[in-house]
């Protein structure tokens, strides 16, 4: 991105209050602590924080222009434009990239799976286009904005879409104006806002509304709820999924510890999809990738291959080695339940002596959170797992229902926090077993992780 002062403030109606109009920025940025010189900052007022107080900040950094919906005063060498809301502005910013670029843009949202999606999407679509996808889980309408706004000469941008509440899709198709649309599932997450997944399933069903009347819907086939929300486009739909009658099949699956294989199937096309990841879930998020890569025409054998090189993200099923002959699969970055059970499948594939399971709070899950957690404790207690730890206060209802379910007591234990679980764990691992590790964001059981790390090289079990 390289714009002047005076296309920023067209774009965004704003106004300039001090500097040359052809004062020219590189890039944007809302955090002043990353701020680069050439950088264009906009003071976001947030929740906890008015970014106008770190206007001084962003320009010691060398911030070449400022957008602020107050006056700055003492800016010597930056271009300041006032607005009314700055979100606003970014948002704008971003969409009038968007509408000046040459660009396809795909945007993926659905309950889980987004992350992983975005990445096999981005892999198959690579094999033949110029991509930029969002970084990280840069996902919500301070994020996309953030991700757009970072394109270059990419010809693609795969883009994901968060949300906690009704109309947040909407907005981020307003911004983003996808060409292909992926929704990948729904499932019990956000309830504490929600009244029901119909509910949420209407809200992630804003992406199909808002797609252009040219655009491709990619839906999971096997999810009623996606199917629903389908038919709120009247456009081309590609449906995949492991079902007779989808357009895109998985069959012929083979799931190990070191990843996955199957055979995608596209009317008479059958081609083999070998990838690092791990576990059945993936295979549709896999399959996800290589419909949006369909849907822009990137031939079918050039997007499986792709599939190969897909990275495993952060946290999110991740595989630890931490001597010894002990590994983790790295869940820490969120759970729900439906993604707990995938990933309690995912430790039951294991062929290592033991399976040790730590699980924490699964957050946001309003009124039935304790009948969620017991009843994730109840499939603890059905399975081969030597040991479990729940953590914190809803991690001990996991305890309980795995209790309820017989699950003998000398296999449970309870720890107060992230710190406490890896403390307690450095004493009872056994060598060669593998311990899954999952929670919601606000557990942090990567500390956990950590405590394990740091005992274990300090020899203290």
């Amino acid at each position: 991105m390289k714009l002047t002062a005076g296309e920023v403030a067209s774009i965004v109606r704003g106004s300039i209050d001090s500097g040359s109009p052809d004062a020219v920025c590189d890039a944007v940025s809302i955090d002043s602590r990353r701020v680069q010189a050439g950088d264009l900052f906009f003071a976001i007022r947030g929740p906890h924080r008015d970014g106008h107080a770190f206007v001084e900040s962003a320009l010691e950094h060398g911030a070449a222009g400022i957008v602020a919906s107050e006056p700055i005063s003492a800016v010597t060498a930056a271009f300041v434009i006032r607005v009314s809301d700055t979100t606003r502005a970014l948002q704008d910013l971003a969409h009038g990239i968007r509408e000046r670029a040459r660009l396809q843009v795909v945007a993926v949202t659905g309950s889980m799976g987004k992350t992983t999606t975005k990445e096999a999407a981005a892999a198959a679509i690579g094999s033949s286009h110029r991509v930029l996808k969002s970084r990280g889980n840069l996902n919500n309408l301070y994020g996309l904005p953030l991700s757009l706004l970072a394109l270059e000469d990419e010809d693609v941008a795969v883009l994901e879409m968060g949300m906690s509440e009704p109309g947040e899709v909407a907005r981020l198709t307003e911004i983003a104006r996808p060409d292909v649309g992926v929704l990948t599932n729904i499932a019990e997450v956000h309830l504490e806002f929600f009244p029901s997944l119909e509910a949420i399933a209407e809200a992630k069903g804003e992406l199909l509304v808002g797609l252009l009347d040219d655009g491709v819907a990619v839906v999971n086939a096997d999810d009623p709820l996606v199917l629903a929300q389908a038919r709120r486009f009247a456009g081309r739909k590609i449906r995949y999924g492991l079902g007779e009658s989808c357009d895109l099949r998985g069959c012929d699956i083979s799931s190990t510890p070191s990843g996955l294989s199957f055979v995608a199937e596209y009317e008479r096309q059958r081609v083999r999809v070998r990838s690092p990841l791990v576990g059945r879930h993936n295979v549709y998020n896999l399959l996800a990738g290589l419909a949006a890569a369909h849907a822009l025409e990137v031939p079918l054998p050039e997007a499986a291959e792709a599939l190969s090189l897909v990275d495993v993200p952060s946290s999110r099923g991740e595989r630890l080695s931490l001597g010894g002959g002990l590994a983790v699969i790295d869940e820490s970055y969120n759970s729900n339940p439906r993604a707990l059970r995938c990933a309690l499948e995912v430790l039951s594939d294991e062929t290592a002596p033991g399976r040790v399971a730590v699980l924490g709070d699964m957050l946001e899950l309003g009124p039935r959170a304790v009948e969620l957690h017991r009843e994730a404790g109840r499939d603890v207690a059905s399975r081969d797992i030597r040991f479990l730890v729940g953590v914190g206060s809803l991690g001990l209802e996991i305890v309980e229902g795995a209790r309820q379910a017989g699950m003998p007591e000398a296999q449970l234990a309870t720890a107060a926090d992230a710190e406490a679980a890896g403390r307690l764990l450095v004493g009872c691992l056994r060598d060669g077993e593998v311990v899954l590790v999952k929670a919601s964001r606000g557990i942090g059981l990567e500390r956990t992780i950590r405590v394990l790390r740091e005992r274990l090289a300090e020899g203290g079990r």
